[in-house]
């Protein structure tokens, strides 16, 4: 059996340009993509510079240009990135995030990708003596606002595990996974929003959210179960979000592949990386270094295949 593996090329599209962070992605081995469309200024509408703040056609000129390429490289897109904020106490900001998750969508479409992950209303927005009910509410609205466009563009949309929330030093509210799974649940429970909806696992915020209480990445996987549809592995020490190659933290690895064959994942084993670790200018050697690294990591766990 052939496991995908993917990365996240977020960084190389903001150093390298969209199209050459397509062409490195395939020189350092990797078999398919998430192609970033949340970093501000280069996805927002607001932003005259941006393809937001273009035509829909010049949009979709854009991301069928993308797309074109990767399928020239033999690259899947497996997923894209779109809004990194979710809804928060500024009704005027909702309404900019909500038409900057509708290109998301729109991008996604167009590239072919199936997922569009984005991010819950977070504690750090809203702050943390915020009602539960209230962040619940916040979140339930802010995810059936963009399932909307989800549905309209034909994607899913990917809910993302969070971890602590730095600002505060505290966990972020939907950190917590029982919360996560409240509200991901509440979401689903309004009429066809389950067609569309998953959930990606994080596995760094999910490592930094043991410090409060909550399971481990493998165990929280275990816990979404079928939602799970996507992935953004990395490692960390629990303390900062380091975005590091699997094996270079304290993640035990072999559980969460276990965990990842026990709720039957078949995707791509995708990795969110920071790869400027050692500079910008060691960019590309260390996302050759991350792929072999995890190509290794699933030959080892999967000898016996």
């Amino acid at each position: 059996m052939k496991r995908m593996i993917g990365l996240s090329i977020g960084g190389l599209q903001k150093r390298y340009g969209d199209l050459r962070a397509l062409e490195i992605a395939k020189e350092v081995g990797a078999d398919a993509v998430e192609i970033n469309t949340s970093s501000a200024p280069f996805w927002d509408f607001r932003e005259p510079t941006s393809i937001y703040s273009c035509s829909e056609d010049e949009i979709i000129s854009h991301f069928t240009a993308m797309k074109k390429k990767a399928e020239e490289l033999g690259l899947a897109i497996s997923q894209t990135h779109g809004r990194l904020r979710g809804f928060r106490n500024d009704e005027e900001e909702n309404r900019a995030v909500l038409e900057n998750v509708r290109l998301d969508c729109l991008a996604a479409h167009t590239l072919g990708a199936p997922v569009c992950v984005i991010h819950s209303v977070a504690t750090g927005l809203v702050g943390p003596d915020t009602p539960a009910s209230y962040m619940h509410e916040l979140n339930l609205r802010w995810f059936t606002s963009a399932l909307r466009y989800a549905k309209q563009y034909r994607v899913k949309i990917a809910s993302e595990t969070f971890g602590d929330s730095p600002k505060y030093k505290i966990c972020d509210f939907f950190g917590n996974t029982d919360e996560f799974l409240k509200s991901y649940d509440a979401v689903c429970a309004i009429a066809d929003n389950a067609d569309n909806l998953c959930a990606c696992v994080d596995t760094g915020h999910s490592n930094k959210a043991m410090r409060f209480g909550n399971p481990s990445p493998a165990d929280v996987i275990r816990r979404l179960g079928s939602r799970v549809r996507v992935l953004h592995l990395n490692d960390n020490d629990t303390l900062t979000d380091q975005h590091k190659i699997p094996g270079t933290g304290c993640i035990d690895w072999n559980d969460v592949l276990d965990a990842l064959d026990e709720i039957g994942y078949t995707g791509v084993y995708n990795m969110e990386l920071n790869l400027t670790h050692f500079g910008e200018d060691f960019m590309i050697e260390e996302a050759t270094f991350a792929v072999r690294v995890m190509r290794q990591l699933l030959k080892n766990h999967y000898a016996t295949d």
